[in-house]
C-alpha cells in the first residue's frame, strides 16, 4: 500500500471521497529501471500507472517497421488507461530513465470507470470532454464566466416603443417617466431609435417642433442582436459599430436594450474606452497612446480566465481598428475611396492573440493616381511596426509591390498562384483566402472573392498542393526530449495551430465555404457533413488550448520586455516545463487530435 498519493488533480479529483479513499488504499509503488518496457504493445496490462519520478516514452509501431515515439510522460501524469479499457495495449511504454510509478490495480480501475461517469469520461480519447472535466477542477475551476453569459432579461433594459402617431413631446414625456435614455419608434414592422440628444438637436436647430411626429427624428438603421446570443458578441458588435447600445430582438420584434455600461460592469474591462480612443485618434502619437492599454486589457481578461475565444474575438476587433486608423491617418480620403486595405493570416481570420508579425495587402482601382504611393505605404508599415506589429518574415506587406496591386493585377497573381506548385504560391493564395478588408473601399475586394469562389481548380491535385504544408512541413512533437525532464519550448503555432488552420482551410475550400475564421469553418464543415462531430469538437478545443498557452506565454514575455514587441522567433513558443500536469495532459491529447486530422487529410487527398 502507498497511501501518500496526491488526489487533488484530475482524474483522481473527479472521484467521490469514498472512491478516492479506496483508490489510495489500493495504490502500490513500483520501480522500473531505465530501458525497461513497462507496458508491451499487444499485451494485457494489469495496472493503471501514475508516474511519480522519471520519464516514460509512448511508442507506436509503424507499418513500415521500427518504433516511433508519439508522447512522453513526466511527473504526475497518468498512462496505460487505454490498454486497460481495450483489453490489450496498442502502444509500448518504455522507461527512459529510472522511474517510480504509483500503480492502481486494473480491476479497481475498471470498477471506478464504470461507477463514476466523470472519472470514466476522462479516459476517453475525447478532447472536448476532457477539457470540460479539467475546467471544472483545478486551475480552470472559474473558467465558466463571461463567455457563457447570454443576452437575456437579466442583462437588458425593457424597450419602450412609441406608437406611430406619437409626437416628439410625447417621446420626451416617455423618456422622463421611464427614466430612459432612449425610446423606439415604430413604423409598421420597422423600428427606429430616438435619444435625448437627437431630439434636442432637432428642436434646437429649428428643424422640428415638439408636435412633429417622433418618427421623423428617429434613426432607422438599427444595430440589433437576437435574444439568446452571447453577451461577448454584443460587446464586439458595439465596438465594431462605435455605439453604446443594441436593440434586442425576439422573432424580429424589439424586447429590450443591452447597454455598453452594463456589459462593462459585468466584464470590468476598458475595451470600449480603448476602442473609442483608437477611433478618435487625430495623430499617430495619439494612436500610439490609445494602443497602450491593449496589453493590460488582454492580461486582465486572461487573469480572469475569460474564454480565449472571447479574448481572440475582442482583440481581433481592436487590432482591426488600430490598423484601419493607422491607414486613415496616412492616406487621404480620395485615395482611400479608390483602394482597399486587407489584413491577412491570423489577423484576417480574427485569430490573433497579441500583436505578432504584420501581414497586409492592398487592392486598388486600375485608374488610381497616387504618385507618392510607395513612400506612403512604406511609412504605413513602419508605423504599424511602431504600434507593436513586427515586420512580416515573408514580406506580405503593402510596401512590397507584389502585395499592392490593382484588381487586374491581383486577378493575374491569383491565377498564377492557383497553377503553381511551390510553397510560396500556396501560402500566398492561402493568405488571400483568409483576408479581411479593414479600411478604404471594401467593395474593391468583392470581385476577387468572387473570382476565388468561381475560378479556383476543383481537382484533387489542386487540393493536394494546397494541403502539402499542413501534412509535410511540420512534425508533431512528442512534447519532451528523452534527455530532458524539465520540459522544453514548443512552437504551438507551427506544430499545432498551423496544421489545423491549413487543413481546415483546404476542407472548407473543397466544400465551397466562404467564411475565413477557423472556428466558423469547423462549424460549417460539421453542418455540411464534411467532418464528424467528435473531430470538429476536438479540433476546436485543441485550437483553443494552443492559443490559450500561446497567449499566456506572450503576456509573460511582454511582462519581461522593455518594448511592446514580441520577436517572431519566440512569439509562439510555450515552455512545457511551466505548465500544469492538467494542461500537459490536454496538450498531449491536442497533438493526438492534430495527428488524427493529418491522417484523415492524407487519406483523403494524398493516398494514391
Amino acid at each position: 500500500m502507498y497511501a501518500d498519493f496526491d488526489t487533488t488533480d484530475p482524474p483522481f479529483s473527479l472521484l467521490l471521497p469514498e472512491e478516492r479513499r479506496r483508490a489510495v488504499r489500493a495504490m502500490d509503488i513500483q520501480f522500473f529501471p531505465s530501458g525497461q518496457r513497462i507496458i508491451e504493445a499487444g499485451k494485457v496490462s494489469d495496472h493503471l500507472f501514475v508516474l511519480d519520478k522519471g520519464m516514460v516514452e509512448e511508442r507506436e509501431s509503424p507499418a513500415s517497421g521500427g518504433e516511433a515515439a508519439v508522447a512522453h510522460y513526466r511527473d504526475g501524469e497518468v498512462f496505460g488507461s487505454l490498454a486497460l479499457l481495450r483489453g490489450r495495449a496498442r502502444h509500448s511504454y518504455v522507461a527512459m530513465e529510472d522511474c517510480l510509478c504509483h500503480v492502481l490495480p486494473a480491476e479497481l480501475f475498471r470498477e471506478l470507470v464504470y461507477a463514476n461517469a466523470e472519472f470514466g469520461e476522462f479516459f476517453h480519447r475525447d478532447l472536448a470532454t476532457k477539457t470540460k472535466l479539467v475546467a471544472r477542477s483545478g486551475a480552470y475551476r472559474d473558467l465558466v464566466s463571461f463567455n457563457l453569459a447570454r443576452v437575456d432579461p437579466s442583462c437588458m433594459r425593457t424597450a419602450v416603443v412609441l406608437r406611430p402617431e406619437d409626437t416628439i413631446r410625447q417621446a420626451v414625456e416617455m423618456l422622463r417617466s421611464t427614466r430612459s435614455d432612449c425610446v423606439l419608434a415604430s413604423r409598421g414592422d420597422d423600428y427606429g431609435m430616438l435619444t435625448r440628444t437627437n431630439m434636442l438637436e432637432a428642436i434646437a436647430l429649428g428643424e422640428h417642433s415638439l408636435d412633429d411626429p417622433a418618427a421623423d427624428v428617429a434613426t432607422w438603421k438599427l444595430i440589433t442582436i437576437e435574444e439568446g446570443e452571447f453577451l461577448f458578441d454584443a460587446l464586439i458588435r458595439m465596438i465594431r459599430h462605435g455605439i453604446e447600445r443594441l436593440v434586442v430582438l425576439r422573432e424580429g420584434h424589439p424586447i429590450g436594450l443591452v447597454e455598453m455600461s452594463d456589459i462593462l460592469g459585468f466584464l470590468s474591462s476598458h475595451s470600449h474606452v480603448i476602442a473609442l480612443r483608437i477611433e478618435g485618434a487625430e495623430s499617430f502619437e495619439q494612436l500610439q497612446r490609445a494602443c497602450g492599454g491593449v496589453v493590460d486589457l488582454a492580461r486582465s481578461l486572461f487573469a480572469q480566465r475569460v474564454s480565449v475565444r472571447f479574448i481572440m474575438d475582442l482583440l481581433a476587433e481592436i487590432h482591426r481598428r488600430i490598423i484601419a486608423r493607422n491607414f486613415e491617418l496616412l492616406v487621404q480620403e480620395d485615395v482611400r475611396q479608390a483602394s482597399c486595405l486587407l489584413i491577412l493570416g491570423s489577423e484576417g481570420r480574427g485569430e490573433q492573440v497579441m500583436r505578432t508579425d504584420q501581414s497586409n495587402a492592398l487592392v486598388m482601382e486600375s485608374e488610381l493616381q497616387w504618385p507618392d504611393r510607395q513612400q506612403v505605404l512604406e511609412e504605413f508599415n513602419r508605423r504599424t511596426q511602431l504600434l507593436g506589429y513586427p515586420p512580416s518574415p515573408r514580406k506580405m506587406v503593402v510596401s512590397n509591390p507584389s502585395w499592392a496591386l490593382d484588381q487586374d493585377g491581383w486577378q493575374k497573381q491569383l491565377s498564377a498562384w492557383a497553377r503553381a506548385a511551390d510553397l510560396e504560391a500556396v501560402l500566398g493564395l492561402s493568405a488571400i483566402l483568409d483576408a479581411t478588408p479593414v479600411a478604404g473601399n471594401s467593395q474593391l475586394f468583392a470581385p476577387l472573392q468572387e473570382w476565388l469562389s468561381g475560378h479556383l481548380p476543383r481537382e484533387t491535385d489542386f487540393f493536394r498542393r494546397m494541403l502539402q504544408p499542413a501534412v509535410e512541413a511540420t512534425d508533431i512533437p512528442v512534447l519532451f526530449d528523452s534527455d530532458s525532464r524539465g520540459g522544453r519550448e514548443i512552437d504551438v503555432k507551427q506544430h499545432g495551430i498551423f496544421p489545423i488552420v491549413h487543413g481546415v482551410r483546404v476542407l472548407a475550400l473543397e466544400a465551397g465555404l466562404s467564411v475565413s475564421n477557423t472556428f466558423h469553418r469547423l462549424e460549417d464543415l460539421r453542418a455540411a457533413g464534411a467532418l464528424e462531430d467528435g473531430l470538429v469538437d476536438d479540433l476546436g478545443e485543441a485550437l483553443v488550448l494552443f492559443n490559450r498557452l500561446r497567449l499566456g506565454a506572450q503576456l509573460a514575455r511582454l511582462e519581461d520586455s522593455e518594448s511592446n514587441l514580441i520577436s517572431a522567433e519566440v512569439a509562439n513558443h510555450v515552455d512545457t516545463g511551466r505548465i500544469s500536469a492538467g494542461e500537459m495532459a490536454l496538450l498531449r491529447e491536442s497533438f493526438r487530435t492534430v495527428r488524427e486530422l493529418r491522417a484523415a487529410l492524407a487519406e483523403r487527398y494524398l493516398s494514391g
